[in-house]
């Protein structure tokens, strides 16, 4: 628990499958059925189902396939969402990407080539009881 001025404040494990601090170097390949949150250095591709939420002190050199993503940090890679790519002031997208929808904060920066097209929802099979 963390002690904040509300008060005592959890952490919601479902919000991020994995984490990523900003003292870890993964070298390879990162694969995920949830959410993802890097605050330290990805050298490889990331393929999640869920969100990717790149801290401001993060740096990810590889491609990225996800749900969404929240860039804050440094990401050199090509970048293909079901959803949105936001990058904030603080970010640094130096690739392609291939989306549903687009947003860049003033004083961010964006090298590459910007695709938006309209994608099919990720849905999970039913099955009939």
């Amino acid at each position: 628990m963390f002690k904040g001025d509300s008060g005592n404040k959890k952490i919601n494990t479902e919000t991020y499958d994995i984490m990523i601090g900003s003292h870890t170097k993964i070298d390879g390949d990162i694969t995920s059925e949830g959410s993802i949150r890097i605050e330290g250095t990805v050298n490889g591709s990331i393929d999640s189902k869920g969100n990717v939420m790149v801290g401001p002190k993060a740096n990810i050199t590889g491609n990225i396939t996800c749900l969404s993503i929240d860039i804050s940090g440094n990401v050199k890679g090509n970048i293909n969402a079901m959803g949105n790519v936001q990058v904030f002031s603080t970010g640094s997208l130096i690739g392609d990407i291939d989306i549903i929808s687009f947003n860049i904060e003033e004083g961010a920066v964006f090298d590459g080539n910007c695709k938006i097209s309209k994608k099919q929802p990720i849905i999970p099979d039913k099955k009939e009881k």
